[in-house]
């Protein structure tokens, strides 16, 4: 049976009011999401963490400096990426398992990194972000307590040295070594 203009809007009719009584699409919040350092202590059953590095390919002593996409999901699955093909739309392939306190660790990190601050841009597209050409930026994506959270921070502001240790925590979780 072939589908005609009446029957897209009716399907399309009831895809929208399926989203509206769920309260938007899959995985959206309403309204701002929080700092995380306001969220609770302990790690959250859904905590799943993305960082982006951009930035020039250079060498450095740093793995957490090098271009490079990790994910960590919530049941403990750590992807990377790294290179300069690496950016926020790649799906990293599976890297290794992290036990508990590994997650913990990063949980920590990552709720007392100062993302409510100064020098930290929201960002409500992470997928659309473009970060400057030339300058190491990365981008976060947290999602906590049902919660998304996605924020950039340029090298040199504020709020970027807790994101370069995380980046370096990932990295030598991801077995990252230094160099070009």
């Amino acid at each position: 049976m072939l589908a005609t203009p009446k029957h897209i809007v009716f399907v399309g009719l009831i895809g929208l009011g399926v989203l509206a009584s769920a309260g938007g699409p899959a995985g959206c919040a309403a309204g701002p999401a929080p700092d995380p350092s306001v969220l609770e202590p302990s790690r959250p059953s859904d905590f799943t963490l993305g960082l982006t590095v951009f930035g020039p390919v250079t060498e450095t002593a740093r793995p957490g400096q090098h271009p490079a996409r990790y994910l960590l999901e919530p049941d403990g699955w750590l992807r990377a990426a790294v290179g300069p093909g690496a950016n926020q739309t790649v799906h990293p392939t599976l890297t290794r398992w992290l036990d508990a306190p590994a997650r913990d660790a990063l949980w920590a990190m990552a709720r007392g990194a100062g993302l409510g601050g100064d020098g930290v841009t929201q960002i409500d597209s992470p997928e659309r972000f473009d970060p400057p050409a030339g300058r190491r930026v990365y981008l976060i994506e947290l999602t906590a307590g049902g919660r998304r959270y996605s924020a950039a921070v340029s090298e040199g502001d504020p709020a970027a040295g807790p994101l370069a240790a995380i980046a370096d925590r990932l990295a030598g979780l991801a077995w990252v070594s230094p160099g070009p």
